[in-house]
């Protein structure tokens, strides 16, 4: 009886957590400002945002920038080289005061730990009105993206989703191109009544 009673509980807790997920998916992709990185540099916004159906893994030092314990040697060596500086670095989150004050020390440590190690890829298929995710990016022609697997604080109370966007061509170093254009990093907050709001996006144009 005990066993059934825990299987029940995980199986509630991994079907809520799954849920979550796809609220938070849903919010980004279906709401179009969310992608007005899109129309700098006299680019415009496409009507369906594409989007790779395998998950970036996070980049741990946009929430702590030292050392928490649990890094490779390889990542420190590499810190000590290139450490980010927090107050310039444009894809830094908490040079925001309102940031600061949301997400405790604690918890900022706890999620660069959380992300130390490199996430394995996830597939992923959403499909709304205006987006939609594509099993390639080779044959597209202008902009489309690609997603970090959203994460959630420990209390369950402010989620992050990161989007890589991309457009084909976009960038000739030494005679190659890239198609690096920026990020879009959304933070939500769980409401009283259990919905999430978004609670900041930062832009983040590579020129």
């Amino acid at each position: 009886m005990i066993f059934k009673l825990t299987l029940a509980f995980v199986f509630a807790l991994v079907t809520a957590a799954a849920a979550q997920t796809d609220e938070i998916y849903r919010l980004t992709f279906s709401e179009a400002t969310n992608f007005d990185i899109m129309n700098s540099l006299s680019h415009k916004q496409p009507k369906t945002i594409l989007i790779s159906n395998v998950t970036d893994a996070w980049d741990y030092t946009v929430f702590w920038n030292g050392f928490v314990g649990g890094e490779t040697q390889e990542q420190i060596e590499t810190e000590t080289k290139t450490s980010r500086h927090e107050s310039y670095d444009p894809e830094y989150l908490f040079r925001d005061p309102q940031m600061l004050k949301a997400i405790s020390t604690t918890e900022r440590k706890s999620l660069r730990k959380r992300t130390l190690k490199p996430a394995t890829a996830k597939k992923i298929a959403l499909k709304g009105v205006g987006y939609r995710t594509v099993s390639s990016t080779r044959d597209i022609k202008g902009f489309y993206v690609s997603s970090t697997e959203p994460l959630f604080t420990s209390d369950g109370q402010y989620a992050f989703i990161e989007l890589l966007v991309f457009l084909k061509g976009h960038i000739e170093i030494g005679g190659r191109t890239f198609d690096d254009f920026g990020s879009v990093t959304i933070v939500y907050q769980k409401q009283a009544d259990g919905k999430w709001k978004k609670f900041k996006k930062y832009d983040y144009l590579i020129l």
